[in-house]
């Protein structure tokens, strides 16, 4: 016979065990629940973005040429280079670009500061698939932004100031510029050619160039050659997808845009480096 105690504990001991084997089922539940939270990410808004340029400066080129492949959107004021109004508001810095993130939360001066502010956004991180550091900060790619920067930027000014008249042709820009008024537009491209001609005249003089166009070449081939591996990567960064060093390389070429040297030794080169840069036309659209 079965005492009461018995069946009492007996009832009790069913009554633990279906408790443990409820707690454990919530458990498995709740895990599983927020395993699935995990793997579902919150879209993040955009970061509002006003950059400060130049047309033709490759240093804002880059800046707009990581902002869209990244599909980032932003708002462009256009500088006076002649009165630099439209920065008055930066006391200590009077170059370009200068980029307003958040309505003036943040405010970041020079190209690869504002590259490096725009990577820590989580935005960007989110439409790099959470990967900047293969994306930036590889040695591939640091390597190449610092050349784009260094090496081609410099180079592309003699180029488009070959001579006053290839000057003024890349001044033309202005007259799309609503802002300016047609005096400061006349201003700006006569003033401003000239300028730009000396100026060019003196980077020639430094970096003993005597013939421009094949500097330009020479720098192409150097990243046909390295960067491409003669045309066995698609992309700099050896992967089916380019990095921050293909996108600067792609952004500072593409400040000429419809200029002539831009259809002389961009356009025309055709080959590894014609398909590349045709690869990051479709990825990378600017304004």
């Amino acid at each position: 016979m079965i005492s009461s105690q018995s069946r009492m504990g007996g009832r009790f001991t069913a009554k633990l065990s279906f408790a443990s084997t409820s707690r454990r089922l919530l458990s498995n539940q709740t895990n599983k629940t927020v395993k699935d939270q995990v793997k579902v990410k919150v879209k993040v808004a955009p970061p509002v973005v006003t950059l400060y340029q130049y047309h033709i400066c490759p240093f804002c080129n880059i800046n707009k040429a990581l902002l869209s492949y990244t599909e980032t959107p932003y708002n462009i004021v256009e500088v006076n280079p002649l009165t630099k109004a439209e920065i008055k508001f930066s006391t200590d810095y009077k170059k370009v670009p200068i980029m307003d993130m958040d309505h003036s939360e943040l405010v970041v001066n020079g190209s690869k500061e504002i590259n490096q502010a725009l990577l820590r956004h989580p935005y960007l991180v989110q439409k790099l698939e959470d990967d900047v550091e293969a994306f930036a900060y590889t040695d591939t790619a640091q390597r190449w932004n610092d050349f784009a920067t260094d090496e081609l930027a410099p180079v592309l000014y003699p180029n488009i100031c070959r001579s006053l008249s290839e000057s003024y042709e890349a001044f033309g820009y202005v007259n799309n510029v609503k802002e300016f008024s047609a005096m400061q537009k006349g201003l700006i491209r006569g003033v401003g050619s000239f300028a730009m001609y000396i100026a060019a005249s003196k980077i020639k003089s430094k970096r003993n160039i005597t013939d421009e166009r094949v500097a330009l070449s020479d720098i192409l081939t150097k990243w046909e050659e390295d960067g491409l591996d003669s045309g066995k990567k698609a992309y700099a960064s050896g992967l089916d997808k380019p990095d921050l060093g293909d996108v600067a390389m792609f952004g500072v070429m593409n400040s000429v845009n419809g200029l002539t040297s831009h259809t002389d030794v961009i356009l025309k080169r055709g080959g590894t480096f014609g398909e590349w840069y045709a690869r990051m036309s479709d990825k990378v659209r600017t304004a």
